[in-house]
């Protein structure tokens, strides 16, 4: 089992098979399925790169492939990839993933599940499905509601800060509804257990970020409404919530990106121990 917690690590995803060649999963003593939401913009979306090659992809030097050759970095990532040599697929984690005007994508995780829907890209679906499948012994459904160039300040706008509710906000929760209410359809591997919302993963902010009169202002209070208001609508009031840090391509962020970056670390309601439903030390 994967000692990493399963609330540290966003990051890498893997190829996927039809659900005819997965067994029905072992439910577990619970006979309960865990859920996760992973929310946000394009950093949920899902841009990393498997394979690719040539100028538009730095020559391969950051793709998957590329690190798994590495020596000294492949054993930290040799759950993905098989002794002989094919990309794992696990069969007791599932990801569902509607995009924007797309085909529906759903399997067992493994690659398939950016936004490009191809064998060639991922999200941070596969990671965090990698290590909550190792941390539960019942089987996991990974629920991506993300769309790319999106505010928390307008688009993803919770009821609780008051105007008109973001569009994309009342888009997470339908996917999420639907999803819970077509499960044992799209997996039938999962027919007959009961799904528990065991975490929200929320990974988002550029769009905030380049607003800093008005939407970096307000974040950290309608970040804090949409998690109390995702709880709330799930009647999930302790749901462990999981805040994805923004990167970019700098070593100190400047000026209103500092305090905007580091929101959930800073703030007290946002530490650990409240996201993740506990009273704070």
């Amino acid at each position: 089992m994967n000692k990493t917690s399963p609330f540290a690590i966003l990051g890498v995803g893997l190829a996927a098979l039809s659900q005819a060649s997965i067994p029905p999963v072992q439910s577990g003593p619970s006979g309960k399925v865990k859920v996760f939401i992973l929310a946000g913009q394009s950093n949920m979306e899902g841009h990393a790169v498997v394979d690719l090659t040539g100028k538009d992809y730095n020559e391969g030097k950051g793709t998957l492939a590329n690190l798994l050759s590495d020596p000294q970095k492949a054993p930290t990532f040799q759950h993905l990839r098989q002794k002989s040599g094919t990309w794992t697929v696990r069969n007791d984690v599932f990801v569902r993933y509607q995009r924007q005007g797309e085909p529906l994508l759903k399997g067992p995780l493994g690659f398939g599940f950016s936004v490009y829907g191809d064998q060639h890209h991922f999200g941070p679906e596969l990671q965090f499905g990698h290590i909550v499948g190792d941390k539960f012994k019942e089987p996991v459904l990974l629920i991506k509601t993300a769309w790319g160039g999106k505010s928390l300040y307008k688009d993803f706008r919770p009821p609780s800060s008051g105007g008109e509710v973001g569009p994309f906000y009342k888009l997470m929760l339908s996917d999420v509804r639907q999803a819970l209410q077509n499960m044992n359809s799209e997996f039938p591997n999962l027919t007959g257990l009961k799904p528990e919302l065991a975490g929200l993963v929320w990974y988002q902010g550029w769009n905030d970020g380049v607003d800093p009169k008005t939407a970096v202002p307000q974040y950290e209070k309608n970040l804090i409404n949409l998690i109390n208001d995702v709880r709330k609508e799930f009647a999930s009031p302790k749901m462990p919530v999981i805040v994805g840090e923004l990167t970019g391509p700098w070593v100190k962020a400047e000026g209103g990106w500092t305090s905007h970056r580091d929101t959930p670390r800073t703030d007290r309601w946002l530490r650990p121990s409240r996201i993740t439903g506990r009273d704070p030390s």
